[in-house]
């Protein structure tokens, strides 16, 4: 039950003015406001679904104090409850040792431990669940101390106003953000959303039906823009200012889901004044107080808090609280990775060598680690590399029969040339037949998809054609069909065609090849094949494809960028340029591209028919040992989808009623930075992103400026995702996969309606018995000494921020010592390199 004094009784008639005659009010909503729509975390759409960190605007806390100051006015939850910890002490994946450290290091950062060792071990031995505990984290927050009115009505009624609330506004958003996928769209999805759900509201006699009575007519006399409208509800509701924010923060966190996407919507609207986020706050205020009216709700607001400030009277922890144990428990298991990392890491410099078969640059993605050790192994004469899978190419990528295209880059930037799909020199067909061939498939989807989704169709869809169909679902979930579709269409590619027109001349083109070679390292010794590996996921049926796809790339595949690269790196007069600026390539090396399916685990080369005569030998001693390359991979990750063979494994990309074809990146919790020497020897499992780095060549240290301002970026974000979906899946991801239906054609439903689902679904992180993901925040090793990385973080104090209140960690490696990064100083770390084991 909420700590909140409630009470029923009659309501009065007081006349609250409306905000432009309260000038300051104005004013200080309108601060109140910007700090709320700062601490929501945005949401991409379906097709660029990519991974932000749902703690980005409250990252200038502390890791704890963030948690405190959610659990104010929301059930969100930061840490996996202690029978969690128990288990995984049980497992192993922690020690007594590893509780000691953590005390340690937390201290160290400036926290304050009143808990030793005993007494953390006591609680976890005395926890109440067994030590094979496999369950789903959930969250609950009893002791919070603001709740929205619609919580306080749902304990005195049985209506379930909370979700009645959030249904019926998400159903507005529904209508409102459609992209197209609903046949009638709204009469008013051309104004501003506040003013869009007014003039529905108005017409609307659902919310009486349910109970509301007069809602319309309240609605009528409400403000015309929404801050003026929160200013009226809030001082109806007699909620002192100083609550304000706190009270708001608690309705955005009753449906973070559709807050996110009006925050994604406020973003992408720089110029305008719509206020997505503001005007879904406004409209679910008005549910609030018409729900307080009609129940005659009031809440004693005033005696929650001291003086007037912010400072709420919350009861003292009880006796069983156990955050601190839980907090430190989780640094106790991070500690135990990290240390089993480095315990394994060598510093054996690379010994001079001859001219390689190969180096092949893959992503930096987790799920390359396992491709690229295998292929070590079987040849001395394969090297790779770890790179930020859009291979510093900044490219907006525009297919056939298309006028704009996907944008192939991380979040962090924008596209700044356009690329243009087409057909190569010396290859049969033209473009114009692929062009037509394209839209005429484009024509028949739409009038199959609009025929299926008709009234007339509903149900005789299903019963005329649901047999037959059953035979089209059997062949697709046995076909193993390429997916970029038929031969000719498959031999179309980037061009540098129209480069020139958009302001890229020749010395710009080698800028970028020049930018990517320092960047990776990579500026002497070339073998004779240089491999441009990009990622893409394969799968069917499945609504959050992108999220399975590169990062680096915006939810796409990194195909385009890694031909586009090649095919600049093997012209000459780019590489005359290079050679003027020191970086000589000969006819000896070619260059080529190739993308690696995770799913399947396959690796595809492209342009095979343009590799000179000179060279195609070694490609196809190449290619051999990439597919057994590919096959050793695939018996690696047999066990840990549930596949009896390799071919099995390979089904699942086809399979439309897989609900778990990959893991996509689950299980990760490192980032390297350095030489893949430190590497080459240990198998990390699939849980470590590997970026190639030389110090010794970085003399001004810009590339490591870029690796720890964007790839390092990027990676926390990804690990926040995968960690907030495990430890508070309610608020942070999508629940279950198989209830899933896509709303809009922007976002995802679980079930018919309710708030839109946000981050991972339990099948990504969960296989129905144990968690797949282990939720610890992301360790970054990099091999540098500790100056040259206080250099960056001077330069960049949110980078600093984020480290600083522990969201993720740091460490160095210099001349063989590791020292960790704690609150501006650094401390060695003693590792046993004897001993030491990843988990």
């Amino acid at each position: 039950m909420s700590n909140l004094p409630i009470s029923a009784h009659p309501g009065s008639d007081v006349f609250v003015p409306p905000a432009y005659d309260q000038p300051h009010i104005y004013r200080q909503i309108e601060e109140i406001l910007g700090e709320v729509t700062r601490v929501v975390s945005k949401v991409w759409p379906l097709q660029d679904y990519i991974a932000l960190n749902p703690y980005s605007g409250i990252a200038d806390r502390t890791f704890s104090d963030a948690r405190a100051f959610l659990r104010v006015f929301s059930d969100c939850e930061l840490l996996m409850p202690l029978q969690y910890y128990r288990s995984q002490y049980a497992q192993g994946h922690f020690t007594r040792a590893d509780v000691r450290r953590a005390i340690t290091e937390c201290q160290q950062n400036g926290m304050t431990v009143r808990l030793s060792v005993d007494d953390v071990m006591d609680r976890l031995r005395a926890s109440t669940s067994d030590e094979s505990f496999h369950g789903q984290a959930t969250t609950s927050n009893d002791r919070r101390p603001i709740r929205t009115i619609a919580e306080l009505a749902d304990q005195i009624s049985p209506q379930g106003w909370s979700e009645t609330i959030t249904d019926e506004l998400g159903k507005f958003c529904s209508a409102h953000y459609d992209q197209s996928q609903s046949t009638w769209s709204s009469p008013w999805k051309d104004l501003p959303f506040y003013q869009a759900w007014r003039s529905a509201a108005l017409h609307d006699r659902n919310p009486e039906i349910l109970g509301l009575t007069g809602f319309r007519r309240f609605v009528g006399r409400l403000p015309h823009t929404p801050s003026a409208a929160l200013v009226k509800l809030l001082l109806h509701l007699q909620i002192p200012t100083a609550l304000w924010e706190s009270f708001l923060l608690c309705q955005a966190f009753q449906m973070p889901g559709w807050c996110a996407w009006a925050k994604s919507q406020d973003d992408a609207e720089t110029q305008s004044d719509s206020e997505h986020l503001i005007g879904l706050l406004a409209a679910r205020a008005a549910f609030e107080v018409a729900l307080a009216d009609v129940n005659n709700l009031r809440v004693r607001w005033d005696a929650m808090i001291a003086q007037q400030s912010a400072t709420f009277h919350a009861p003292p922890r009880p006796a069983e609280d156990d955050t601190a144990v839980r907090m430190l428990l989780l640094r106790a298991s991070e500690i135990n990775h990290r240390d089993g990392i480095l315990g394994q890491l060598t510093s054996n410099e690379p010994a001079e060598r001859n001219r390689k078969l190969a180096q092949m640059v893959f992503c930096i993605d987790v799920r390359s680690e396992r491709i690229r050790r295998n292929l070590e192994s079987l040849s001395p004469e394969i090297e790779t590399y770890g790179f930020a899978g859009f291979f510093g190419m900044p490219i907006e990528y525009v297919k056939l029969g298309q006028d704009c295209g996907n944008h192939h880059v991380p979040a962090l930037i924008q596209p700044s040339l356009r690329l243009h799909e087409g057909l190569p020199a010396g290859v049969n067909g033209s473009e114009s037949e692929i062009r037509a061939a394209r839209q005429r498939e484009g024509l028949w989807t739409r009038l199959w998809c609009s025929f299926q989704e008709s009234a007339v169709s509903c149900f005789s869809f299903v019963e005329t054609t649901g047999l037959l169909y059953s035979a089209k679902l059997l062949a697709d979930s046995r076909s193993s069909k390429r997916r970029s579709g038929d031969e000719m269409q498959s031999a179309t590619g980037p061009t540098l065609r129209g480069l020139h027109h958009q302001g890229w001349t020749t010395s710009r083109q080698a800028d970028l090849a020049e930018s990517m070679l320092r960047n990776l390292g990579l500026t002497d010794g070339f073998a004779r094949l240089v491999v441009l590996c990009g990622h893409g996921s394969q799968t069917t049926n499945n609504p959050l494809a992108a999220g399975l796809d590169c990062g680096a790339c915006g939810g796409h595949s990194g195909e385009p960028n890694a031909r586009f690269a090649a095919l600049l790196l093997n012209q000459t007069f780019v590489r005359e340029i290079l050679a003027e600026r020191g970086i000589v390539i000969d006819n000896a090396t070619l260059f080529l591209a190739a993308v690696h399916n995770t799913t399947t685990d396959r690796i595809e080369f492209f342009d095979l028919d343009s590799v000179p005569a000179s060279h195609r030998g070694d490609v196809q001693e190449l290619v051999n040992r990439t597919q057994l390359a590919s096959e050793n991979t695939r018996h690696e990750r047999m066990p840990t989808v549930g596949s009896s063979s390799s071919a099995e494994l390979q089904a699942r990309a086809m399979d439309w009623s897989e609900v778990r074809p990959e893991w996509g990146l689950a299980g990760n919790a490192a980032f390297v930075v350095g030489p893949r020497e430190l590497t080459r020897s240990i198998n990390l499992d699939g849980r470590v992103f590997l970026h190639s780095y030389n110090h010794s060549a970085d003399n001004d240290g810009s590339v490591l400026e870029n690796i720890m301002t964007a790839p390092m970026v990027v990676a926390h974000w990804i690990n926040m995702q995968y960690y907030a979906s495990t430890v508070d899946n309610r608020h942070f991801g999508s629940g279950d996969k198989t209830i899933h239906n896509v709303v809009g054609g922007f976002g995802l439903l679980s079930g018919g309606g309710g708030d839109l689902m946000t981050g991972l679904p339990t099948q990504s992180i969960h296989d129905g018995t144990r968690h797949q993901h282990q939720p610890l925040r992301l360790e970054v090793i990099i091999a540098a000494p500790p100056a040259a990385i206080d250099r960056v973080l001077e330069k960049h104090p949110s980078i600093r921020e984020l480290i600083d209140n522990q969201w993720l960690h740091l460490t160095a490696i210099d001349d063989g010592t590791c020292f960790r990064y704690a609150q501006a100083d650094w401390c060695v770390v003693e590792v046993d390199r004897v001993t030491a084991a990843t988990n």
